[in-house]
């Protein structure tokens, strides 16, 4: 068993389930559409951004290490893997503008029961994403497609018992966005109306839980008459008292649609990009403020935001950045020739680094 899978194995057994994602997106004032989402987990998973070229053979994995669903890429795309699986990603976009991202489900995801009749089109759910983003260009095409398909309840290769608990953001140029996730071995497939999605529990609990948000307000609250009496408010943002702030799949929920929602719509592409990045800023996880409970050993996980994400899929250009580095990174995708064969990748930058302007100070007028 590869030693980093075994790290991975242990950590889940020892310490729990980890989550923290987030994903929602953005539509600027001139049709561009962008997908945001940060990655936050209690593990390095030591992502580097890869590319995959078209023609690319992929083999899925049925139960008992038998092969499953063979197949081969019709689309390139862009992505971000796990050093345990390298040439399957945990979030990506293709050539024609599809983006699916995996987040986290503990506790409720359950995949389709195994069949042996079906075992040429069986997929591991770690496989899935990868089979979309290259054989589909639409989120039509991936409501079509996924009947076709079993997503078999069986652990990853190397990981014992253990069954990777996802779902699934899926959005594509136009806008749509549906979110698949296989609960109780059934697959359902749900419009999401506002473009968001979080971790457990599922995702219409969720829509439902914002019902409770409903007095909330991007505008200052007013006055309150007490009697004889008049409360002020007590400054900017008095509209959204009671904004759920901590780091629960619930509370990040209710905050990502407000402020998507509510913040000033981008003129373009690259200003809701920036404003993608600004809105993510508020989910980053510092180093230390979330840690699992002590063991026995009395060892703890400490997660944080390992990397955040932004796909212009109008555009197709894809936006990295890590936790060590404040400097983002961009893949053009229009200037990829995904015709041509073999992976590649580039390593996500680790180190933080700043523009020391000392020297470019000028004198400057002031009137006296």
């Amino acid at each position: 068993m590869n030693r980093l899978i075994q790290l991975i194995f242990l950590f889940l057994c020892i310490f729990g389930n980890v989550e923290g994602c987030t994903a929602f997106q953005l539509k600027a004032k001139d049709g561009a559409i962008v997908y945001c989402r940060s990655m936050e987990f209690g593990y390095k998973l030591n992502s580097e951004i890869i590319v995959v070229p078209q023609e690319i053979e992929y083999a899925g994995t049925a139960p008992q290490g038998e092969q499953g669903l063979k197949w081969k890429t019709k689309y390139g795309f862009v992505g971000l893997n796990q050093s345990t699986e390298k040439t399957y990603v945990s979030d990506g976009m293709n050539e024609k503008g599809l983006v699916i991202g995996v987040l986290y489900l503990p506790n409720f995801a359950k995949y389709e029961t195994p069949d042996q009749q079906r075992k040429d089109r069986t997929l591991g759910c770690w496989e899935l994403p990868a089979f979309l983003l290259s054989t589909c260009m639409t989120v039509q095409e991936v409501k079509a497609v996924l009947p076709t398909v079993l997503v078999a309840q069986q652990p990853p290769p190397g990981m014992g018992d253990f069954i990777l608990p996802v779902h699934y953001y899926v959005s594509d140029s136009t806008g749509a966005v549906v979110i698949i996730e296989y609960v109780n071995g059934e697959r359902n497939v749900y419009d999401d109306p506002v473009g968001v999605l979080t971790n457990s529990p599922p995702f219409n609990w969720h829509l439902n839980n914002l019902a409770n948000y409903v007095t909330l307000s991007p505008v200052n609250a007013g006055p309150v008459q007490f009697s004889d009496w008049k409360v002020p408010n007590l400054g900017q943002g008095s509209g959204l008292l009671g904004l759920p702030g901590d780091y629960t799949s619930p509370s990040r929920f209710v905050r990502a649609t407000l402020f998507s929602q509510w913040a000033t719509v981008a003129k373009n592409g690259p200003d809701a990009v920036n404003l993608g990045f600004h809105i993510l800023n508020t989910f980053d996880i510092p180093d230390g403020l979330v840690k699992s409970r002590p063991n026995e050993k009395n060892e703890q996980s400490i997660e944080t935001t390992e990397w955040t994400v932004v796909h212009d899929k109008t555009n197709l250009k894809t936006y990295f950045r890590s936790y060590k580095s404040l400097q983002i990174q961009m893949v053009d995708l229009k200037k990829i020739d995904f015709s041509k064969g073999g992976f590649k990748h580039v390593p996500l930058m680790q180190e933080f680094s700043v523009n020391d302007v000392t020297g470019q100070l000028k004198p400057m007028a002031v009137k006296g």
